[in-house]
């Protein structure tokens, strides 16, 4: 693939050969001024001045053209990753082409002795694994409760097709049906059993009683679990815990780990669609310049050249990722990076010595670069929309209930930036429906619409959502046929 540090080697070029030409300029200017006439010298210096700006203007419109379409507002300047995805994708990897977990279904023999088991077991719908990371409660337990609730009874219609529909309305499409539609009348099945697309999993502080037995997250806490702090190796640890729990249910196929002042932009039928469509992880462990890779962390760290991360594997990502399955499968199975993190990377102040690394910015990144698995990352990671042009300290920007709106919630979407989301989220009402109201034309599979990509520089969920936002976040959710943006699935 042609590296991105090609072309901005030549955008470089540019400019440096426009201020050449300046200062070339300006110096002719004043020494020719002296001895030649000014009509002699004029064809001259007029031309001088035209490539100089003929370089201006080329250097712009290469930034433009390259740049300003995919220029993040609150992340900083990310445009050298998005460059060499849309390099990648000029060379044929159209993101259209990434539907095969979508499209992927292995269904099980259905019997009346089988429905006990799941409903994605059954139909063979893979699961994304939602790993909440949280020091006590989480604020938005009833926004994810109602949230997940409106994905009750959905099922992928792709995962229909293939059904033997000459038994529909038989006692296999009941038994089916009991499975997997919205039982509402079963009080035994939580928020959680009633919808078939996600797991929920929490890394709480160990021995937390945070939630309620009506909390959507009650006893979905991990075993073993450490106490965390900001910035902290902890952090790493508990990523890790998380993911090596989820990891267990061979459905889940998508790893997103999510703060515990997050909240969803979508609804859930559509960040399923996009997640499942994607055939990379939302991490950026790609190879960039080394001021992305911030590699001045490395080279205070000695010890990790000794150990042999080598600086060309050093990487930086954001920490809230999403993880295709064999990425997760990666960092469980790791005991050995993770130790030399644990050694090396921390943070200590001490007069004017100052040391910074923090684990989860870096570990996970560095691990799949030494596996050679940093081509099958995205090089953007930003899964998780945050503000950092109006940060506070080391951390972005906390939204206020004033501006908990549906106009903040639609521009966090980066309509701006290629995310069509009006289209993705139809194209995700085409593709889900409910199980109770299948027809035997959704079992046969009639032509439908090309499902819609919203790409990879489109966040699934923003935060930072304070806990006095809580109530205001809810009646947004709750409201959204009002407000015009739909965050729920119907």
């Amino acid at each position: 693939m042609v590296q991105l540090d090609i072309i901005l080697a030549v955008v470089g070029l540019l400019s440096c050969a426009n201020a050449v030409f300046y200062y070339i300029f300006v110096a002719i200017r004043a020494k020719w001024s002296q001895h030649c006439h000014r009509s002699a010298c004029k064809p001259i210096l007029w031309s001088l001045v035209g490539v100089s700006l003929l370089l201006i203007v080329g250097t712009a419109a290469a930034f433009w053209v390259l740049c300003f379409p995919f220029w993040h507002p609150v992340s900083g300047f990310i445009c050298v990753a998005k460059m060499n995805l849309l390099l990648e994708q000029w060379q044929g990897a159209a993101p259209q082409s990434h539907i095969t977990q979508l499209d992927s279904c292995s269904h099980s023999s259905i019997s009346p002795a089988t429905a006990s088991a799941s409903c994605a077991s059954l139909l063979g719908m893979p699961k994304i694994a939602l790993l909440f990371l949280a020091r006590d409660a989480l604020p938005h337990q009833e926004l994810w409760k109602t949230w997940l609730g409106s994905a009750a009874g959905l099922v992928n219609t792709k995962c229909v097709k293939g059904l033997p529909c000459q038994n529909f309305g038989s006692s296999y499409w009941q038994t089916l049906q009991e499975v997997c539609g919205d039982t509402q009348h079963n009080s035994n099945l939580t928020v959680l059993d009633r919808q078939h697309m996600f797991s929920v999993y929490v890394h709480n502080w160990p021995n937390s009683t945070a939630f309620d037995p009506d909390s959507v997250f009650y006893n979905q806490e991990v075993p073993n679990r450490v106490e965390t702090e900001w910035g902290g190796h902890s952090l790493a640890e508990a990523s890790k815990r998380l993911l090596r729990t989820a990891l267990r249910d061979p459905m889940n196929q998508r790893f997103v780990l999510i703060s515990e002042d997050s909240i969803p932009l979508y609804p859930p039928a559509t960040i399923y669609q996009q997640l499942m469509l994607e055939d990379k992880s939302r991490i950026n462990a790609c190879k960039l310049m080394f001021w992305r890779r911030q590699m001045n962390r490395y080279h205070k760290h000695p010890g990790f050249g000794n150990e042999g991360i080598t600086p060309d594997l050093w990487r930086k990502h954001w920490q809230w990722f999403a993880l295709i399955r064999k990425h997760a499968q990666v960092v469980a199975d790791d005991k050995t990076i993770i130790d030399i993190f644990a050694k090396y990377c921390y943070t200590f102040r001490e007069g004017r010595k100052e040391q910074e690394c923090f684990s989860d910015e870096h570990y996970i990144s560095t691990l799949l670069a030494m596996h050679g698995l940093d081509h099958e990352t995205d090089c953007l990671g930003v899964n998780m929309h945050a503000d950092w042009a109006h940060k506070n300290g080391s951390h972005p920007k906390a939204y206020t209930q004033e501006e908990t709106t549906p106009g903040l919630l639609s521009s966090l979407r980066l309509p701006l930036h290629g995310c069509n989301y009006d289209a993705a989220i139809d194209s995700s009402n085409h593709v889900f429906k409910h199980m109770n109201a299948l027809s035997e034309r959704d079992c046969i599979g009639d032509p439908q619409p090309p499902v819609q990509w919203l790409g990879y520089q489109c966040p699934m969920f923003a935060r930072k959502f304070p806990s006095d936002t809580m109530s205001t976040a809810l009646d947004v959710f709750m409201e959204q046929d009002s407000h015009g943006v739909q965050l729920l699935s119907r």
